[in-house]
């Protein structure tokens, strides 16, 4: 099973997608795009469920 996620979701406008076999490989992913990409390097428990909410299992 693979999950996904687009980043769209949680940061309007941003075209990036992530997928991975598990959560904790995706989540993997996107720490690194927010850190770079958004200059988000604390994940406060706000940014996490708004993340974690976003998560899709991949079809």
């Amino acid at each position: 099973m693979k999950f996904e996620l687009a980043c769209g979701d949680v940061m309007p406008g941003c075209p990036a997608t992530f997928t991975d076999e598990t959560q904790d490989g995706l989540l993997g992913q996107v720490a690194d795009h927010a850190a770079h990409a958004h200059g988000i390097t604390a994940i406060t428990p706000e940014v996490a469920e708004a993340v974690g909410a976003q998560i899709r299992r991949a079809g």
